[in-house]
């Protein structure tokens, strides 16, 4: 009898200015126990966005390859003037580079679970950050699986969509 295949682990990726900042220790209280890579764009130098150049050497693509792959993809970022960090902003829109000649990569993120985790001072999630985000998982054809916010590193707002993303999180363990 052929013993089953471990699915690949899930997939954080943390945009914040800080390394061990509110961020990251929220991503951390999340995943605690549970399969996770976590990727910290602070450590993965990447190019912005440029219309009509490819980066060969980007680290981008093969980020983007493993979350073809993850059974849940978690964006980390602090809310810096009602939006995304910018080292966050500007990793989605290097997501503009999965258009030609890279539309195969793109498709295969079609139904892939993506989940924001935010932190901030305000008491709730803003909601241009909100509708930023159910945007970009629409346009790529992914699934919003949740979107969870906490004030600093106080406890998560809705306890209810941490228990049903701790749970998408734990197929891959």
């Amino acid at each position: 009898m052929q013993a089953a295949e471990t699915p690949p682990p899930s997939l954080a990726v943390i945009g914040s200015a800080r390394r061990d900042g509110n961020t990251a220790a929220l991503v951390h209280r999340l995943v605690e126990g549970l399969r996770c890579d976590i990727i910290d764009l602070q450590d993965t130098p990447m190019l912005p966005f440029s219309y009509g150049q490819r980066q060969p050497e980007d680290p981008f693509f093969s980020i983007v390859e493993r979350m073809t792959r993850a059974p849940v993809t978690i964006f980390a970022t602090p809310v810096y003037w009602f939006s995304y960090s910018a080292v966050m902003k500007a990793f989605i829109d290097r997501f503009s580079d999965l258009a030609d000649p890279n539309q195969d990569l793109g498709q295969r993120l079609r139904g892939r679970r993506f989940v924001l985790l935010a932190s901030g001072a305000d008491p709730t999630l803003e909601p241009a950050l909100n509708l930023a985000f159910t945007e970009f998982c629409h346009c790529l054809g992914a699934h919003c699986l949740a979107q969870l916010y906490a004030r600093e590193t106080g406890p998560f707002i809705d306890e209810a969509s941490v228990a049903l993303v701790r749970h998408h999180l734990g197929e891959g363990s």
